[in-house]
């Protein structure tokens, strides 16, 4: 594997949408929304998304985060955002973290990254990019449902 192989996995290239653009045009109330049996709206799949990716980047930058309750904090208190500014900072935080993760693909991608934790920069990258992926999917879906899939062109689906 090498730096390309990530930089096109964490923006879905050949697999499916750009994962930097699937939250494009969704207006922050919408985000909040859940239609059907779908469990999440696209704001808590935002969060966790944000959640584990910088969860994976500070261990790739060497820190190793406690991980206690990390499942139940990787979620959300509310359904959806509480403004326009939360909503719209919290996608810049998710393009972000994904703009820091094709940094560190550029590095030796076979470097131990923390100290006390066996794990390469690949598999590290690689745990990004497979939860992104998965929940971009969930994204495309949750959108779909709601009827707000694929974006629009004018940049707001509200």
């Amino acid at each position: 594997m090498d730096a390309k192989f990530f930089l096109n996995g964490l923006h879905g290239e050949r697999a499916h949408v750009d994962t930097e653009t699937v939250f494009d045009g969704m207006g922050w109330q919408q985000a909040g929304e859940k239609k059907g049996d779908f469990p999440h709206s696209v704001w808590e799949l935002l969060f966790h998304m944000n959640y584990w990716q910088y969860f994976m980047l500070d261990i790739l930058e060497g820190d190793m985060p406690d991980g206690a309750n990390a499942d139940a904090a990787s979620w959300p208190p509310t359904a959806g955002p509480e403004s326009e500014e939360e909503w719209e900072a919290a996608v810049v935080y998710f393009r972000n973290g994904l703009k820091a993760a094709e940094a560190e693909a550029e590095k030796d991608l076979n470097e131990q990254v923390a100290e006390g934790s066996e794990a390469t920069r690949a598999e590290c990258l690689q745990t990004i990019v497979l939860h992104n992926s998965y929940h971009a999917g969930q994204v495309a879906f949750a959108r779909k449902i709601m009827g707000a899939w694929p974006p629009s062109a004018a940049g707001n689906d509200e």
